[in-house]
């Protein structure tokens, strides 16, 4: 069985903490796959659901490539990510 962690949550939300680097780490250091959301901005990687919260880098998705399921919050991250070996999704809307 795969459990997967909503932004890094696992007990209900937590706005404060949800797509943090170190709070999706803690997911995944109990044994959970996290879903996540991620923006390309001016050729850089954000997490953040609603705006770009934390720059990450592209050796910090690697090294969870088998842990993470990529929700590409732009058009821009999309682009960038379909010629890479993540799990990811993307839609228009969020309704």
């Amino acid at each position: 069985m795969i459990l997967i962690s909503h932004r890094g949550n696992i007990n209900g939300p937590n706005k404060v903490r949800e797509n943090s680097p170190y709070y999706i780490m803690e997911a995944i250091a109990i044994g959970y796959e996290v879903e996540i959301d991620i923006r390309w901005v001016d050729g850089r990687l954000y997490l953040g659901h609603d705006e770009p919260q934390y720059e990450i880098s592209n050796d910090w998705l690697e090294s969870r490539i088998n842990n993470l399921w990529i929700h590409c919050k732009n058009i821009e991250l999309l682009n960038w990510i379909k010629n890479t070996h993540f799990h990811y999704f993307w839609h228009e809307n969020d309704t």
